[in-house]
């Protein structure tokens, strides 16, 4: 069931020629209303309510699962960031050790750490001798060389690379939704365009077969009529299953269960693409500035530069306070006598480590220049996605306009040729052709209206606007 707007409801955006695009390129000056104040917050979809453009993109953009995988990713960058800021603490650990030994020296020390001590130990061969030993260890990094500092730098890089891919996926379901949604709405008109077009021919084999009865007409053109009506009845078909693989498509965009009700409605209410760019400058300069999958590959480069500086800093020193504290015996009977404690500070580097540091080294600048490359990929395919998008459009505008003139010169003709026809002024053959025409002009004229929608989301979704929307996501 879709439901149309108010007969005040404002027409879309309106594209006119502009003098300011780059040569070469067609121009399209895409006409917004003037700003205003801030729109009031949207209302909360009523359920078992028809969506309109609106409610459907920012359901898809809450439940859609590729969006919540995208937000779990984003948690686990945090964690990350954890994780590595857990390198700046002490670490402490407790320890339980057993050793049982009858070597003279090894046992001497045990039985020093235990406080049993006696002139009358038989330093040569002390016997069997075994220790427990509980104890907390601690260890403190003083100096690193900045490996730790830029590796926790790398990881709060992640958080913001993986908010972009987010926003990038945002701005591709969107795009997405805006597709199914006007797919959706044109499947049903396309029916009733195909069953127009076979009523129409119904009426003309009722109107042979009278000729044929009088004798004014041949049984063939019975039978051409027939197969014409075959032909509108296969459109129907396909248009009536294009209205179910429609709602299908929407539905998985939307992450709704199979068993929920979806219908759609035209949008009385604001224009859920949002404003658009008045000339291509204009849009290859929004692109550059806000198209998430571009900040996304310069955060890619960030953080590969500050694995870069990680991996070079393990040439330097590295210095660690470390310390115990632990209890002695020989039978777990713990006396506050037999504790002892360890404290100090270690310094090491390294000297000669089969050439692992430089190989890592060089694998991190490997990764920084396929980063950087990216990045460049990155923007290249942004501006070919605007000059597309740009163009993409103009052409379904004109399109669209054109579809509109043919389909009011095809009506006019197949209502002449009725009228002739009817009258046996016209044959079968013209009357065939006139009603064919009529009945192809229809469908282009309904997708070139849909299209048109969906190019302008193309644009939004091209300059990287079409995902920026407040769904409460942080």
């Amino acid at each position: 069931m879709i439901q149309e707007p108010p007969a005040s409801s404002a027409a879309p955006n309106v594209a006119t020629r502009s003098p300011s695009a780059p040569t070469g390129v067609p121009s399209v000056a895409i006409t917004s209303p003037p700003p205003g104040p801030s729109p009031a917050p949207r209302p909360a979809h009523a359920p078992g309510t028809p969506f309109d453009l609106d409610e459907a993109i920012d359901l898809a953009l809450r439940q859609n699962p590729d969006v919540e995988a995208a937000a779990a990713r984003i948690e686990e960058a945090r964690a990350r960031v954890g994780e590595a800021t857990s390198a700046f603490f002490p670490q402490v650990m407790g320890r339980l050790g057993y050793v049982r030994t009858d070597s003279p020296a090894q046992a001497f020390g045990m039985i020093l750490n235990q406080r049993r001590f006696s002139f009358d130990l038989n330093f040569n061969d002390p016997g069997a001798t075994q220790n427990v030993r509980p104890e907390i260890v601690g260890a403190l990094p003083l100096f690193r060389g900045g490996q730790d500092w830029q590796r926790r730098k790398a990881a709060e890089l992640g958080v913001d690379a993986a908010r972009l891919e987010r926003e990038a996926l945002r701005n591709a379901i969107a795009e997405a939704v805006v597709a199914a949604y006007a797919a959706m709405l044109a499947a049903p008109e396309q029916v009733a365009a195909s069953r127009s077009s076979e009523q129409a021919v119904r009426r003309a084999i009722e109107q042979a077969r009278a000729q044929v009865d009088a004798g004014t007409a041949l049984p063939s053109d019975v039978l051409s009529l027939e197969a014409r009506l075959a032909e509108a009845s296969e459109n129907r078909l396909r248009a009536e299953n294009a209205v179910d693989l429609s709602r299908e498509a929407l539905r998985v965009l939307l992450g709704m269960s199979a068993e929920e009700p979806l219908e759609v409605r035209v949008s009385s209410r604001g224009d859920a693409i949002g404003r658009l760019p008045l000339t291509l400058d204009d849009a290859l300069e929004t692109a550059a500035d806000q198209r998430p999958e571009i900040a996304a590959a310069s955060r890619s480069v960030a953080i590969r530069e500050a694995e870069l500086a990680a991996e070079r800093a393990a040439w330097l020193p590295r210095v660690d306070a470390f310390g115990n504290y632990g209890n002695d015996s020989s039978d777990l009977q713990l006396a506050h006598r037999a504790d002892n404690w360890t404290f100090g500070v270690a310094a090491e580097i390294d000297v000669f480590n089969g050439f692992r540091t430089r190989e890592r080294v060089r694998a991190a600048q490997s990764r920084l220049e396929a980063a950087r490359q990216a990045e460049r990929k990155a923007k290249l395919d942004a501006t070919r996605d605007v000059r597309t998008a740009w163009l993409t459009l103009h052409e379904v505008r004109e399109r669209e306009e054109v579809s509109r003139r043919a389909l009011a010169a095809a009506e006019e003709a197949l209502r002449l040729v009725q009228v002739q026809y009817e009258a046996g002024a016209a044959t079968l053959t013209r009357y065939l052709e006139a009603e064919a025409a009529a009945a192809a002009a229809r469908s282009r004229a309904i997708a070139a209206r849909y299209e048109v929608r969906r190019s302008e989301a193309g644009l939004a979704k091209a300059i990287g606007a079409l995902g920026r929307r407040d769904t409460g996501d942080s």
